[in-house]
């Protein structure tokens, strides 16, 4: 039988998303911007190797460049991500007094989710102590129409934005229950801000319910999806509204905590009077 194994060359070759990554930890604060022959020179890669991968990155918006000094520096790609991170840091931390208490009073698994793209990332999740419970894993990634967390990062995004989302979010079933319908997924994120928060049953894991409601940032956008998870035994029907209001009232004082004030409801000319 030939001989399979890679020789050691081959193997500790760098391959080219590890040059490409190496070029983007060629610019440092002192050196923002670079030429290509700085960064070729720099990883030892031939100048036809380095503006491939230049132009790659350059198309993902990692990198830019500028036409007329032929300078290259970090582009808004990297700023998004790292705006990304900076920002589950700051929500975690603000958030976890918060959702410590949530927990103790429902005695449920309490979760944080934000929006990426067309799904939902959980970033933070504080168990339930009951013996049976429901818990998802933190930086999971589900889909946005499914479950209650999806359901509240959807409802309340600016309508061009929701229209345009929906356009091309394929609506696939999870579990039988999964809202499929995009007209009935409509009409149930209406129920959601009318409501102001959303409640599910086994849309996504048979046997678990969930309520969630929105976190606002302090210039009125939602800034994650605050949950409480649990068995649909003890989750019923009957149960969810009155938790769901109860998930409002603590993502309000979260809210409140990134300087949001709700908007004022219009007085009438009694109440003027």
């Amino acid at each position: 039988m030939p001989n399979k194994t890679r020789p050691a060359a081959l193997e500790s070759r760098p391959s080219s998303i590890e040059k490409a990554i190496d070029i983007l930890f060629c610019f440092d604060p002192q050196h923002p911007q670079l030429r290509l022959t700085d960064i070729s020179q720099q990883l030892g890669l031939h100048k036809s190797t380095t503006h491939r991968l230049l132009s790659l990155l350059k198309k993902k918006r990692l990198i830019m460049a500028d036409a007329a000094s032929q300078l290259y520096s970090l582009g808004p790609g990297v700023v998004e991500l790292a705006w990304i991170l900076l920002r589950q840091q700051d929500v975690r931390t603000v958030c976890h007094p918060y959702l410590e208490r949530l927990r103790q009073s429902t005695n449920e698994t309490v979760s944080l989710s934000i929006r990426l793209g067309d799904r939902r990332i959980c970033i933070e999740e504080l168990e339930s102590a009951q013996e049976i419970k429901y818990a998802q894993t933190v930086g999971l990634a589900a889909p946005l129409h499914v479950g209650a967390p999806g359901k509240v990062l959807l409802a309340f995004l600016p309508p061009g934005e929701l229209e345009a989302l929906l356009a091309t979010l394929p609506l696939t079933a999870v579990t039988p229950n999964t809202l499929t319908d995009r007209e009935q997924l409509l009409e149930e994120l209406a129920t959601v801000r009318q409501h102001g928060y959303a409640v599910s049953v086994g849309e996504r894991a048979l046997g678990a319910s969930a309520a969630a409601a929105p976190i606002w940032d302090g210039s009125g956008k939602p800034l994650a999806a605050l949950s409480v998870l649990g068995p649909s035994h003890r989750l019923t029907s009957k149960v969810l509204p009155t938790l769901g209001q109860q998930v409002q009232q603590v993502a309000l004082e979260i809210s409140a905590a990134f300087g949001y004030r709700p908007p004022r409801a219009p007085q009438n000319a009694h109440q003027r009077a």
